[in-house]
């Protein structure tokens, strides 16, 4: 990797404190990268395109695909019960109406969704090569599509509709969280389109319908393989109408250097995604064309949707074209990659309009690179390096997010490369996941060894399976702090409550007053009771939503990128992949151990307080008991300094939890499991609904960060934090095998100021604490490069500060884009040393 120029890599214009910018690019790739942050000002855009049948009864906008995200409920219902809300009403009146076949509307609705998509994609939304920079075909992808339901199913979906919101709605504003039937977060089968092609999903899908019987045929199995039928076509019949306006451009132009690319890219397109590819840049051609399509399908923009081992299933046509045959040039290579680059970020034109390049920075479409195989060997090749040089002359940009898999194998080489990348960025500019211990989950949750070596990751850092698993990563969010609630007022809100809905109503099982509790046992084991409750209750309410989807949301187009789907003629909303999961993702882990570990100590054990004394302090936010709060924040134990005291309760804790997601399915046949990943929930819509807790936190403020300690808690330096994490996710055997309670995988997020490891000896000690994580953490791992004051800086300077990117959980974010609270939130981090 070549040695970085700094006085490239910062912005030279005098400012307190250097911003990391892009470096390193090629004219064409500096192009595509300044015209995709000219945002609002560029003639070219990506946003919404709504479309309808026309029908007075129909339904574009889902707005459960957005229930996870609760800053977004105002505009899903306004104005009452059956109100449409600003976004369904706001689609609806811009849409488009599609010409239909006269017999559409007596198709099977799988049917219909596959007829209209292809309407649309091939005959409505225009085809464009973005500038004469770029050399990947595929523009326009952000839709808006109508559900294409008749009169009575409109009817049917919309009471069923009403009836999830009301009681989502309940669960949230009661404190429980939220969840939803969520779209994306999942690694098609790009890896066989690229080895064979869509022709080969084709044919297996006319293969098994015609093994059908007639009353198959007529049913719904005969529905859903139809659909899927059509759907595969729609990339090849896509890709010709890319393949001719390359021709037309080509017959425009005048440079002879772009007149070849320009044919190059049209015979491309007219052999991928159709056959296999045979060359590098039609791998990389067949990937975008079909991935622009699932997120235009589920009309979702890029969350979760990920790519899956990319520099594994590409790798032999990169070593054929670029090392062995030496076809193209890596530099070319890596302007083809810039492209794919280009084009990942063009998803957060969908609400461009919304702030700073769309209303978040998360949306993660993840590519995974290097990683271990199926014997524990390293897996890193040229490909992995040339991405991850992509990826830092990039940075800092959003999209894709890489993920880089370490393990004990990994080479120094690779660790010497993230370590130089890490020590002058800012943010994150990639998540570290780590092998064995997330391999472990993997086989917790019954992937069988020989196959749980080649997982992948999607969104933030969510462990999958690759082609053939939709795991619903962030479908539950359920506030594990609620249960400490829950115990406190024997299952029920806490009276004098200001927060949550209907004070003292009774939620939770009657698990005695803990008033009478004599012994930390009787505690421990209410509280265990009321943590299960909130398990129950969040699959309950979520399954509202899993069987509303199933029952009436078809994406047959994704089906049938789906391993299982085709075997089984279902869709993939429906039970159809071989691999079918829900994850309930914890959040306010620490605050509910810490919680815990407070009542043990000074109720149970030193009988410093009483329970009555704590309830009284909570009800009143701790006004008159700050000595109180004092003891409790800085005189009991905290989960996150290798205590082992404390982190067995905070296993024990996890286990209780954890094991409980196992329980449960959903209607459509997928099984729940657990994870940590917390997203932005923490630090604002569950915290806002979260009353003061035993540990000294106040009612609304902050809650704790996925698996991560509470802030300011972990006072003993980051190998401690690193080692209670892997304590309580399971810790190791006698034989030094792994344990991981959470398959989903855990967000960690830890923070180093940039001068700690600016130097080689401290680099060096940066990369042992990376081999220590190895054997010691967790499955994922955040590392935040801050200066407290740059950001304070860029608090009162924010025109200075535009594109510093910050790690917020497992996502980054514009640091000036994010609310003051989550600003201040980072801020106050621990910032630690090596």
């Amino acid at each position: 990797m070549s040695k970085i120029n700094t006085n490239n890599v910062y912005q030279r214009k005098k400012l307190k404190f250097p911003i990391a910018e892009s470096h390193g690019l090629s004219p064409r790739s500096k192009w595509l990268r300044d015209y995709y942050f000219k945002g609002l000002d560029r003639e070219w855009n990506n946003q919404f395109m709504p479309f309808t049948t026309g029908t007075d009864w129909d339904i574009i906008f889902s707005e459960g695909d957005y229930y996870i995200t609760p800053e977004l409920y105002y505009y899903i219902q306004v104005l009452g019960k059956n109100d449409k809300g600003v976004f369904a009403s706001s689609f609806r009146s811009m849409a488009i109406i599609v010409d239909l076949p006269d017999y559409f509307w007596e198709l099977s609705l799988s049917e219909r969704r596959a007829k209209f998509f292809e309407k649309v994609m091939l005959d409505y939304i225009p085809q464009e090569i973005i500038s004469k920079n770029d050399l990947i075909a595929g523009g326009r992808f952000n839709t808006q599509l109508s559900k294409c339901f008749n009169q009575e199913e409109a009817k049917e979906y919309w009471k069923k509709n009403i009836r999830n919101r009301e009681a989502l709605f309940k669960f949230h504003r009661s404190g429980f969280g939220n969840l939803g039937a969520t779209p994306g977060h999942i690694i098609p089968d790009y890896e066989t389109i690229v080895m064979k092609g869509f022709k080969y999903i084709y044919e297996k899908a006319r293969q098994t319908y015609d093994k059908l019987s007639e009353d198959e045929k007529s049913g719904a199995k005969g529905g859903e393989l139809r659909a899927m039928m059509i759907s595969a076509e729609i990339p090849k019949k896509l890709a010709k109408k890319y393949a001719e306006e390359c021709r037309k451009l080509k017959n425009e132009t005048k440079n002879p250097e772009r007149i070849e690319e320009l044919e190059l890219m049209a015979k491309n397109l007219e052999k991928v995604p159709w056959a296999p590819a045979e060359t590098f840049w039609q791998g990389v051609q067949a990937i975008w064309l079909i991935h622009m399509l699932v997120m235009a399908e589920e009309s979702y923009p890029g969350a979760g949707l990920s790519f899956g081992r990319i520099d594994q299933y590409l790798w032999d046509l990169y070593k054929k074209d670029v090392i062995e045959q030496k076809i193209i040039t890596k530099e070319f290579a890596k302007e083809i990659l810039g492209s794919f680059w280009f084009h990942c970020n063009t998803v957060y034109d969908a609400m461009i309009r919304a702030g700073k390049q769309g209303i978040t920075s998360s949306l993660g479409q993840i590519v995974t690179l290097s990683g271990c195989g199926p014997n524990g060997e390293d897996l890193t090749n040229e490909l992995t390096y040339t991405m991850i040089e992509i990826l830092d002359s990039w940075y800092p940009s959003l999209e894709p997010k890489p993920n880089i898999r370490l393990h004990r194998n990994s080479p120094d080489k690779l660790l010497d490369i993230l370590v130089e990348i890490i020590a002058r960025s800012q943010g994150s500019p990639f998540i570290l996941n780590f092998d064995e211990r997330s391999i472990a989950g993997m086989i917790e949750e019954g992937i069988p060894k020989e196959d749980a070596w080649n997982y992948g990751v999607v969104g933030c850092l969510e462990n999958t399976m690759q082609g053939n698993d939709r795991s619903g990563t962030v479908n539950c969010n359920p506030n594990l702090t609620k249960s400490i609630e829950l115990t406190l007022w024997n299952g029920q809100n806490m009276p004098k409550n200001d927060i949550t809905t209907k004070p003292g109503e009774q939620l939770g099982p009657e698990t005695g007053n803990p008033e009478n509790f004599q012994t930390w046992a009787e505690f421990f084991n209410a509280w265990k009771e009321q943590i299960k409750f909130i398990i129950k209750h969040t699959v309950d309410i979520n399954n509202l939503c899993e069987e509303l989807r199933g029952d009436f949301i078809r994406t047959p187009y994704l089906s049938s990128l789906v391993r299982g789907c085709i075997e089984q003629g279902l869709d993939i909303t429906n039970g159809g992949p071989e691999l079918r999961f829900v994850t309930i993702e914890g959040v306010g882990f620490a605050t509910t151990v810490d919680s815990l570990l407070s009542i043990k100590k000074l109720v149970y054990e030193d009988k410093k307080y009483t329970i009555a004394q704590i309830k009284d302090a909570i009800m009143n936010d701790f006004k008159g008991s700050e000595v109180m709060q004092t003891f409790l924040k800085n005189k009991s134990p905290k989960y996150g300094n290798d205590e082992d005291d404390a982190d067995e309760l905070a296993r024990l804790a996890m286990e209780a939890w954890a094991q409980e997601c196992w329980k449960y399915k959903t209607p459509t046949n997928y099984q729940f499991r657990p994870g940590m990943l917390s997203w932005n929930y923490w630090a604002g819509t569950d915290a806002r609904y979260t009353i003061a807790t035993p540990n000294g936190r106040n009612k609304g403020s902050f809650l704790s960060n996925a698996i991560c300690p509470t802030d300011g808690a972990d006072i003993k330096g980051p190998t401690a934090v690193t080692n209670s994490v892997g304590k309580v996710l399971g810790g190791k055997s006698g034989t030094g095998d792994y344990f991981n309670y959470l398959p989903n995988g855990a967000s960690h997020t830890i923070t180093f100021n940039p001068s700690n490891i600016k130097d080689p000896e401290h680099k060096e000690k940066f990369k042992a604490y990376l081999r220590g994580y190895i054997e010691n953490g967790g499955t994922a791992l955040q590392v935040n490069m801050l200066d407290a004051e740059m950001l304070r800086d860029a608090q009162k300077h924010p025109e200075n500060y535009k594109n510093l990117l910050v790690r917020v959980t497992g996502y980054n974010a514009y640091f000036t884009a994010i609310g003051r609270e989550l600003q201040n939130e980072i801020i106050a981090r621990e910032s630690h040393r090596i």
